[in-house]
């Protein structure tokens, strides 16, 4: 901005400038806008050096590349500059419901890696606001929470052959999963260096690498043990849990393992998934008098909603129970 003179006396001297600002336009974007598969890279990088877990980075990727499908199939161009709310609203929302019939719940992961994605652009200065930012969840309905009861756990944990190594390794599994409600990850990914026999607790890595500590008593405590002196240390890891060529189990295998044993007990009207499980324990936690408190802690969630799902319906069973086992109730009427 010039700055005007007067003269006085033949002297220059400076005007005063106005104070009031007029409005100037600056660009937001400091960096060249990335290639896709660049800022890919870029984010992934960052979610690496934040510690994020393997799975987690995994997850995103897999959710990015159902983008970049949906994005090919109907022949738009990956250009960041021209992704806009109306495209991932249109062309992967509708998209991914109407052509590949995707679930909500499926479609909500792909929403909320791009919502995280955009916002790692636009805080490396790379974009100017998050496309995704507006994008709403889809609604989801309250999947019912189906757990085992207590014939079909006697019946799963009859079926393995604990004279065998694979045998005794699946019976251990499912006490472990019956008695702390691990995640399956939780489980693939148990080190021996985790089990602390002697303080009566399992260190767990848990969602988003937050670790927990799970009690360790009794029966499950006693089957560890002795599983693990015939898992024996000729494998060269640590992992808990192996299959019979020495590797660590994947979590493909623990789900595959517990069809085949669900199909021989014939458990076939309940899906004996390890989530399954992880419901069962809720289940049989609060019946047999646990708090909520206890279990938010001991399943390692991170807000009281599931919790709260378990106490509504699982609640109720106390109540009958107590109206049938009662003391005023059994008392003599005289009292």
């Amino acid at each position: 901005m010039s700055v005007a003179y007067i003269i006085l006396g033949g002297i220059p001297i400076a005007k005063r400038r106005k104070n009031t600002l007029e409005p100037v336009f600056v660009s937001a974007i400091e960096e060249k806008v990335p290639e896709f598969t660049d800022a890919e890279k870029l984010f992934y990088a960052s979610e690496k050096s934040k510690n994020r877990l393997k799975r987690t980075i995994q997850w995103h990727q897999e959710n990015i590349q159902a983008f970049k499908r949906a994005m090919f199939e109907q022949g738009i161009e990956l250009n960041l500059n021209n992704i806009t709310y109306r495209t991932i609203r249109n062309n992967l929302v509708l998209y991914a419901i109407e052509k590949w019939g995707n679930q909500p719940q499926t479609v909500n992961m792909r929403i909320r890696t791009l919502k995280q994605f955009f916002d790692f652009l636009v805080s490396e200065g790379y974009l100017a606001e998050n496309p995704a930012a507006r994008v709403e969840k889809l609604k989801t309905a309250n999947t019912l929470i189906v757990a085992l009861n207590k014939d079909q756990v006697r019946r799963l944990l009859a079926v393995p052959d604990k004279d065998t190594l694979t045998g005794f390794r699946d019976y251990t599994i499912m006490l472990l999963l019956l008695d702390t409600g691990l995640r399956l990850s939780e489980i693939s990914g148990l080190r021996i260096s985790d089990l602390h026999f002697t303080e009566n607790f399992i260190k767990v890595m848990g969602k988003g690498a937050k670790e927990r500590t799970v009690p360790l008593q009794g029966k499950l405590k006693k089957t560890l043990r002795e599983y693990l002196q015939h898992r024996g240390k000729e494998p060269d890891h640590d992992f808990v849990f192996i299959t019979i060529d020495n590797n660590p189990i994947k979590n493909r295998t623990i789900q595959d393992r517990l069809d085949i044993i669900s199909k021989k007990a014939g458990v076939t009207e309940i899906r004996t998934s390890p989530h399954t499980w992880r419901h069962t324990f809720a289940r049989m936690y609060i019946l047999n008098g646990g708090d909520a408190f206890s279990l938010k802690t001991i399943l390692g969630h991170n807000s009281w909603e599931m919790v709260h799902r378990y106490v509504k319906i699982f609640g109720t069973e106390v109540n009958t129970q107590h109206l049938k086992a009662s003391p005023l109730k059994n008392l003599d009427d005289n009292y």
